[in-house]
C-alpha cells in the first residue's frame, strides 16, 4: 500500500504526467526484453550468493590459519574490496583481467566480479557467526577426536547456518541491487534491458518508474523474508 502511494505521489508530482504512458514499455516488441532481464538478474544474484559464500568461507579459513601467507592474502584481499567502490571493482576485474583470459562471456565475467566483491562480506559473516560457537564445544570435539572436517560438517556449520540465514538474505538483496552495475560491461540484466527500451522510445521517466517497481518486486519479499528469519532465530535462542 505504502509503495503504491509513493509511486502515485511521484506520478502526481511529475510535470509531464499528461504524456506519461507506462504501457509503451510493455509492448509485444519489448516484453521479452523485460522478462529476460528480470529473470537474468535473479539468476546472477543466486549464482553470486552461492559463489561468494564458498569463497568467503575460504577467506575465513585463510584469515584464521596459522600460516602467515594465507592470513596475509585473506586480509589484503578483504581490505582491497572494502576500499573499492563496486563499479570500479567490476570494471577493473572485467576490463583488466577477465578480457585477457580465454573467455568471452560478459555475463560470467560480471558474476565473477560480483562474487569476488561480496566474498569478504561473507567472510565477515562467518567470523561473526563463529563467535556464537561456545569454546566448550570446541574442546569437547577435540576430546572426542573429531577431525576438522567432522567438526565443521556435524557441529559448526549447522549452527552457523542458523545464525547466518538472515544476514545472507540481506546480502542477497544487496547483490540484486549491485547487479544493476553490470550494465556498465554490457550484461543484459534488468537495468540494461529497461534502459534499452527506455532510450529506444524516449521514455525516460517511464523507464525509471518501471525499474523502481521491478526491483522492489524482487527485494521487498527478500526484506520480509529476512525479518521472518530474524524472528525465527530469536525464538530458537
Amino acid at each position: 500500500m505504502f509503495y503504491g502511494l509513493l509511486i502515485y505521489g511521484i506520478w502526481m508530482l511529475y510535470p509531464g504526467r499528461s504524456y506519461f504512458d507506462l504501457s509503451k514499455m510493455f509492448t509485444l516488441e519489448y516484453r521479452d526484453f523485460l522478462v529476460e532481464g528480470f529473470f537474468l538478474t535473479i539468476w546472477i544474484s543466486i549464482l553470486t550468493l552461492i559463489g561468494s559464500v564458498v569463497i568467503g568461507f575460504i577467506l575465513y579459513l585463510g584469515s584464521s590459519s596459522k600460516i602467515d601467507f594465507f592470513r596475509y592474502i585473506s586480509n589484503i584481499f578483504t581490505e582491497t574490496v572494502f576500499g573499492s567502490p563496486l563499479i570500479v571493482f567490476i570494471v577493473v576485474i572485467y576490463y583488466l583481467i577477465w578480457k585477457y583470459l580465454p573467455f568471452e562471456s560478459r555475463l560470467y565475467g560480471g558474476i565473477v566480479a560480483l562474487t569476488l566483491y561480496m566474498a569478504p562480506y561473507m567472510r565477515n559473516l562467518f567470523e561473526g557467526a563463529m563467535k556464537t560457537i561456545d569454546d566448550l564445544q570446541i574442546q569437547a570435539m577435540t576430546v572426542f577426536g573429531f577431525t576438522k572436517y567432522q567438526q565443521y560438517r556435524y557441529i559448526i556449520l549447522p549452527q552457523l547456518l542458523r545464525v547466518m540465514i538472515p544476514p545472507l538474505i540481506g546480502n542477497l538483496t544487496f547483490i540484486i541491487k549491485g547487479s544493476s552495475l553490470l550494465n556498465f560491461i554490457g550484461v543484459p540484466e534488468l537495468y540494461n534491458q529497461i534502459s534499452f527500451v527506455q532510450y529506444d522510445n524516449f521514455l525516460a521517466v517511464e523507464g525509471y518508474i518501471l525499474m523502481f517497481i521491478m526491483y522492489l518486486m524482487i527485494t521487498i519479499p527478500l526484506i520480509r523474508l529476512t525479518k521472518f528469519f530474524e524472528k525465527k532465530v530469536a525464538s530458537w535462542n
